[in-house]
């Protein structure tokens, strides 16, 4: 059975770029080096950062996490709440959570479609 879209789960899963985690001094600069509200930047980031944590969960919770990205930014979500919770490392503050969730959401999307194509090999 597949889990419902949880708000509550992005908070966890956004803990790689926060102040708490312990990153590599080379990660940390470039997270805070980083504009977060550049795409470009952005996507820099997710690849360097978040796709190594992300390929390594279970299929089911990386389903779970797209899933309510994608369900929350369908129903016009700000994402204040969840991107309030965490202490980022990111110089700026992020100007648009919709967008930022948006890039997100097409990173992780992409990072699925790779690991299917290797899973079909």
């Amino acid at each position: 059975m597949k889990p419902n879209p949880k708000l509550s789960i992005l908070p966890g899963f956004l803990f790689v770029f926060d102040i708490d985690y312990p990153h590599e001094g080379a990660v940390e600069e470039l997270i805070c080096l980083a504009d977060v509200n550049d795409s470009s930047d952005l996507i820099r980031i997710f690849d360097a950062v978040l796709k190594p944590e992300f390929v390594g969960y279970s299929e089911s919770d990386r389903c779970w996490i797209i899933d309510t990205i994608s369900y929350y930014l369908e129903r016009g979500e700000t994402f204040v709440e969840v991107l309030e919770k965490r202490s980022f490392l990111f110089s700026d503050e992020i100007v648009d959570g919709c967008g930022f969730m948006r890039v997100l959401l097409e990173c992780l999307s992409l990072y699925e479609g790779e690991i299917g194509k290797v899973k079909d090999l």
